[in-house]
């Protein structure tokens, strides 16, 4: 179900970059403006000038963030900075971590996916307007995929895995641990048979995106906009996206928090949550945490003027009613009974003031700080979403809310760069 694609990757060249494993970066969107400053100092031809370019009170429509990143790239690739492989390849790409405390080993690959209806690889969260708009106009300007969608597929027998362990016995391209401790590993094959076996395995598998769905709706779009401007599909009809299987060594997930600025009336819609929920107080963010880990259903954490809550639904009848209208599969989440029942119901936000009003962070120690420093008024902590979760709701046909799961790590941006 899908048709996967080698390509002839765009890479660094190691010949005039000679730091390789200083020119890496996060996805754009868990970047911090610190971590931006940070990683444009540490490379001159670090990624992070291409996927999240500085801006400037002189920006305008013919000088911008992305009209910059578009001459650079080009630039780039014309002093050989940036120089495409030889042959259509897919790239084995591994990751090992450690994750509450056990280590772990992911395997995937890089590959294009085909856009084709009824191939789509199936969403879990809604997406939001503004990175979209920010994303596109990205991919105006380089006409590239410069970071990988993040996807999963189910491959019970393991034989994809199996198919790529034998060109990991060679010495990777690239190998290096990074801050976090993580060691990431990138190996090419350019062998057609391989592929072809890949590309046999994976039309009988059902793909879901983990992180990027932003990307991914931008690239399905500019598809479309291509194919009507140019009258026929290139190879732009298609995606880099980054394939691991699903299994517990691939697919850790981590909660993502909220933090909430500038509500109306907040104290008194705070005091009105008692109405809904058993609101217990604690000593600090660290029992906060343990409290809503150990508890039966749901279970939301909550820091409001420096001080620790555990939420616990006082009626299911009342739950049942509010969520009455959303899927089955969405009843069970906290990041649901949170966007539901706190921010719709008792806040009375709309989708475009979720979008302005709410922020999202993975660090607890970042909520609670941003709520001492009054940068927001209140933080909120769901528990994890697990991968079985979310693959039941895609399979449902059904989305989350926007940041209902961050799954860890991500894939670095700046190994291999599709360019159309």
């Amino acid at each position: 179900m899908a048709e996967i694609i080698p390509f002839r990757g765009l890479r660094y060249n190691p010949e005039k970059v000679k730091k390789i494993n200083d020119i890496f970066a996060p996805p754009y969107d868990v970047i911090s403006p610190k971590q931006q400053g940070e990683l444009y100092k540490q490379h001159q031809f670090n990624i992070i000038k291409l996927i999240l370019g500085k801006q400037s009170k002189n920006d305008d429509v013919r000088d911008n963030r992305y009209t910059r990143a578009g001459k650079l790239f080009q630039e780039w690739i014309k002093k050989d900075i940036l120089i495409k492989d030889t042959s259509p390849s897919i790239y084995i790409y591994t990751q090992e971590y450690t994750f509450e405390g056990v280590s772990k080993k992911r395997i995937g690959f890089f590959a294009r996916l085909k856009f084709e209806k009824g191939k789509d690889c199936l969403p879990h969260e809604l997406t939001l307007a503004k990175p979209k708009q920010d994303r596109v106009k990205l991919m105006r300007a380089v006409h590239a995929n410069l970071s990988p969608i993040f996807s999963f597929y189910i491959d019970k027998k393991n034989e994809i895995e199996k198919s790529l362990k034998p060109y990991m016995r060679k010495k990777p391209l690239i190998s290096y641990k990074d801050k976090e401790k993580i060691t990431h590993c990138f190996w090419q094959v350019d062998d057609k048979k391989t592929i072809e076996r890949i590309q046999k395995l994976m039309k009988r598998k059902r793909t879901f995106i983990a992180d990027g769905h932003h990307r991914y709706e931008v690239s399905k779009s500019y598809c479309q906009e291509m194919a009507r401007k140019k009258g026929s599909h290139g190879e732009f009809d298609s995606v880099m996206m980054y394939f691991t299987g699903f299994n517990d060594q691939n697919l850790s997930v981590m909660p993502t928090h909220r933090l909430v600025k500038d509500i109306p009336s907040l104290e008194n819609k705070i005091n009105s949550i008692g109405d809904y929920f058993k609101v217990s107080e604690v000593m600090n963010l660290t029992a906060m945490l343990s409290s809503q880990a150990k508890k039966k259903g749901f279970a939301l954490g909550m820091c409001f003027k420096n001080k620790f809550y555990v939420l616990e639904m006082k009626n299911d009848k009342v739950l049942s009613g509010l969520m009455s209208k959303t899927p089955m599969q969405w009843r069970k989440l906290d990041v649901a009974m949170l966007n539901k029942v706190v921010f719709e119901h008792i806040f009375k936000l709309n989708e475009k003031q979720k979008e302005e009003k709410v922020s999202y962070t993975r660090d607890p120690l970042n909520a609670v700080e941003s709520v001492k420093k009054k940068k927001s008024l209140v933080a909120f902590f769901p528990n994890t979403t697990k991968a079985e979760q979310v693959t039941k709701i895609a399979l449902s046909g059904n989305r989350m809310p926007q940041k209902s799961t961050y799954f860890y790590p991500k894939p670095v941006t700046g190994l291999v760069i599709n360019k159309f």
